[in-house]
């Protein structure tokens, strides 16, 4: 898929964690959850079988056709934005790491920065942010 996607990324490595319940009281559904010691097939076959170390919810933008990943950050922070003291919430009750991840997939370089709004955003949820890029 060619464009720039970005990921929301909860997770913990408490076992006593209970993410169903951190999903629900959240709001919005993740495109993707996992369970600690649970196990899943990862590989290009999805034939390696590998535990999960941690609980984790995801979520996720689609791929966006641009070259500026100001123009993808926004969207995934409006869809956070109804149920962002939630998310503050469970961050600070469960002590949960957030992350931002920023999925490059473009022919050219693609242009980087972030609006005050976008930075406010990633502060008020401790997130960390990260760069998956595949270029050319």
């Amino acid at each position: 898929m060619e464009g720039i996607m970005v990921e929301f990324i909860l997770w913990t490595d408490n076992p006593k964690t209970d993410i169903d319940k951190i999903s629900h009281y959240i709001g919005i559904q993740p495109i993707e959850k996992k369970r600690m010691g649970e196990m899943r097939c990862i590989g290009p076959n999805k034939n390696i079988e590998k535990i999960n170390e941690e609980s984790s919810l995801l979520y996720s933008t689609d791929y966006i056709k641009t070259v500026e990943v100001e123009h993808v950050m926004p969207k995934m922070i409006d869809m956070l934005k109804p149920n962002l003291k939630n998310i503050i919430s469970v961050i600070n009750q469960y002590k949960l790491h957030a992350k931002f991840c920023v999925v490059v997939d473009l022919p050219e370089k693609p242009i980087i920065y972030f609006s005050s709004d976008v930075i406010k955003a990633m502060a008020q949820l401790s997130a960390e942010i990260e760069f998956d890029m595949y270029i050319g």
